[in-house]
């Protein structure tokens, strides 16, 4: 059960304040509270302050690629107070020894991150593991895997919420079928069977959690409506699905699994409806992609603009930041107190008048595999506060 954490304000100095728990601003702080800010500037009503935002889907890959602080630092410039880790690391998140290094790699992040475990590796409860791990379920997302295998798993796993990347990875494709792009041979219905298999299956062995990664078509949608009414399905969308169209693809480091489809203005209309349920950022980096779609990784860098493509998109502030906040809170049943998080010592402050083209060079994420390398977007984190300290302000990370 999420938990808000009460404060009333609106105004302070200039700015507006949004609280999506109550999904309303208000006029005045009810107690007094220290917000000195790192200087004297004149912030206005395009500055709007909320909570941190907590993405449910976020890669890292270590071995000389993204480490964790180069994704703290990338993150808290997207204005994200915590991340879901996806298990396909190398070796992947599937032994308690394993997941043991990664939080000591990152306990001293000023970020918070959670985890997820593969469902195919040894770890068949994962309430059994040590209590300083923050594990939100088990994740299919990067594993490649069979109907078979799934069964196995299910057969061989204590019920628990599934993060499930759908797709019948046996049939080839890199992009959907109906498109002029390389290898698109993937069967437009390959989620919306792969969500299906997933869900029924999961059912049969006690299962009954689900939550759908990065859906990409409107089938999807479909099969999730249906699915509903036998199981708790929640799903997502990811920056990319809600931007794209398979026309605007012209370089690798567009090419993302799921692929961009036709579907991109229904996905965005589902959001709209309340279908969908949260926003993720499916944040995939790689220092750099072969430019040759054929072999380039799949994935995009781009958790620093991850809110700037949702409000571009939407140009709904309230809506983005439910999606963000809230939302991803409600699907793993955490409240930001779980986190280690609580308001005002943990805040964010967007800027929502500002404009600016993506440079990928210019990320602090070691990946600048940027899909979204070129284009304007609007609305940018200004400033971000955690446990009670500035550490970035104006493009800029405060050194305490």
């Amino acid at each position: 059960m999420l938990l808000a954490i009460t404060f009333s304000l609106v105004r302070w100095g200039d700015m507006l304040f949004y609280d999506p728990f109550s999904d309303k601003w208000y006029e005045q702080i009810e107690e007094q509270i220290d917000f000195r800010l790192p200087e004297k500037i004149s912030l206005g009503d395009k500055f709007i302050v909320s909570y941190p935002f907590v993405d449910l889907h976020t890669h890292v890959r270590l071995n000389n690629g993204e480490d964790y602080n180069s994704l703290t630092k990338a993150a808290i410039v997207g204005g994200f107070g915590a991340m879901n880790i996806q298990p396909n690391t190398n070796p992947p998140l599937d032994e308690w020894n394993v997941l043991n290094d990664h939080t000591s790699l990152s306990k001293d992040e000023l970020v918070k991150y959670l985890y997820t475990v593969n469902f195919f590796g040894g770890i068949s409860d994962i309430s059994a593991g040590p209590l300083d791990i923050q594990i939100t379920g088990f994740s299919t997302d990067g594993i490649r895997y069979n109907s078979q295998e799934l069964v196995e798993s299910y057969r061989n796993k204590k019920a628990a919420l599934l993060f499930d990347h759908s797709q019948l990875h046996e049939i080839a494709g890199d992009f959907y079928t109906g498109t002029n792009l390389p290898n698109a041979t993937r069967p437009y219905s390959n989620e919306a069977i792969a969500i299906n298999r997933t869900v029924l299956l999961g059912l049969e062995f006690g299962f009954n959690k689900f939550h759908i990664q990065h859906v990409s078509t409107a089938k999807s949608l479909d099969e999730i409506e249906h699915l509903r009414r036998f199981a708790n399905v929640t799903c997502e969308v990811t920056p990319h699905h809600i931007f794209f169209i398979p026309e605007m693809i012209d370089n690798p480091n567009q090419k993302i699994n799921p692929p961009i489809s036709k579907d991109r203005d229904l996905l965005i209309d589902a959001v709209k409806k309340g279908f969908i349920d949260t926003f993720s950022t499916d944040h995939a980096p790689h220092p750099e992609k072969p430019n040759d779609f054929e072999r380039a990784p799949y994935g995009s860098s781009h958790i620093e603009v991850a809110f700037s493509v949702y409000y571009t998109v939407f140009n709904d502030l309230q809506l983005v930041i439910r999606k963000l906040t809230v939302d991803p809170l409600r699907v793993i049943g955490r409240c930001y107190e779980d986190l280690g998080m609580r308001f005002p010592n943990d805040l964010i402050i967007l800027n929502t008048e500002d404009q600016y083209i993506v440079d990928s060079n210019k990320l602090y994420s070691m990946g600048k595999n940027c899909a979204f390398n070129g284009y304007k977007l609007k609305g940018k984190v200004f400033g971000v506060r955690i446990n009670g300290k500035w550490v970035y302000w104006n493009g800029t990370f405060i050194d305490n």
